[in-house]
């Protein structure tokens, strides 16, 4: 099989290539030009520099292929108008070069997230059927990609995955807590009780290997995540037991947050970089639940994840040792 993968090079691309390789496709990466290669240098792959602008470029890569996994996107922006540009507008290229092919387009898989969704309310879990109610730019942006995927199931088979919080070695941003729990702390902004759903990468890249082959995902849309949602203690706890320690869990006041956000704004935006922090994100972070149903795709797509929190923090924690990042 021949697979396209967009987003390529980033922590759940490159462990997406590395499974598409073992398993013996071709594989052509897309990723913006200057990218690095790091994780994926080593595997039998065709690389293209081009980006997402150039719909002709795009229409060459993918033809032959069976399947586009679609990956490339912003979590950061340093202006909103980022976020639709390359998560929203990038979809809508990659669906217009899918669909020169015609009959032969490829399977397009978007990479979505539950934050297109918004947060619980009422009580109730996520689910692909929940009306959305997105709180930030970054969560409208995926909205409307997956709106896109929806606009063009006349001309291309599509799948959209909604995912929570994914985690794994070679992601850094959860390295942070990490970092902080080596050192006995660990600091949440907010309740430590407040509930999400998450998923082990290697679990994340099973999603898209099922949704890019099973009959039944086409023109489908799913939630997928671990069964078992855990509050943001549990987690911290997990890393604590997976480094030897016991953390002394720190709640920073939500205003207090807001204020700092604001100040990391301000200084990035002179700066011309994005925000580590803004106030967007503290108000999503913040928010009671963000736990979702992936009882759709564990029917459909007979997704079972493997790695519950415990065993995936400890080979997330054995992967930072192995790589000093600890």
């Amino acid at each position: 099989m021949r697979a396209v993968v967009t987003g390529a090079a980033g922590f759940v691309g490159s462990h997406l290539v590395e499974a598409l390789c073992g398993r013996g496709d071709a594989v052509a990466c897309v990723e913006r030009p200057g990218a690095s290669r790091r994780w994926v240098a080593d595997f039998p792959i065709e690389w293209h520099a081009v980006g997402l602008d150039d719909v002709g470029a795009l229409a060459r890569i993918c033809g032959g292929a069976q399947v586009v996994y679609h990956l490339a996107g912003l979590t950061e922006a340093l202006h909103p108008r980022d976020f639709y540009a390359v998560n929203t507008l990038g979809t809508a290229q990659v669906l217009r070069a899918a669909a020169v092919h015609g009959a032969w387009a490829p399977r397009v898989v978007l990479a979505s997230s539950i934050a297109a969704l918004g947060p619980c309310r009422n009580g109730d879990f996520l689910a692909p059927d929940t009306v959305p109610f997105p709180i930030s730019h970054y969560g409208e942006s995926k909205l409307l990609a997956e709106a896109v995927v929806h606009g063009y199931a006349d001309r291309v088979p599509g799948t959209v995955l909604r995912f929570p919080s994914i985690y794994g070695p070679r992601e850094r941003a959860i390295l942070i807590l990490f970092k902080l729990v080596r050192r006995g702390v660990a600091v949440t902004i907010g309740r430590w009780n407040r509930e999400v759903s998450l998923l082990y990468v290697k679990d994340a890249t099973e999603a898209f290997l099922a949704a890019g082959t099973h009959p039944a995902a086409v023109g489908r849309t799913y939630c997928v995540a671990h069964p078992d949602p855990v509050t943001w203690e549990q987690f911290a706890s997990a890393v604590g037991r997976a480094l030897g320690r016991t953390p002394h869990l720190i709640s920073l006041p939500v205003s207090v947050a807001q204020a700092m956000a604001l100040v990391i704004e301000l200084t990035a935006k002179l700066r011309h970089r994005t925000a580590v922090l803004n106030r967007e994100r503290v108000r999503e972070v913040t928010q009671e639940r963000w736990v979702c149903d992936p009882s759709r795709a564990m029917a459909e797509l007979g997704l079972h994840p493997a790695f519950d929190v415990e065993s995936g923090i400890a080979e997330t924690a054995s992967w930072y040792r192995e790589q000093r990042w600890l």
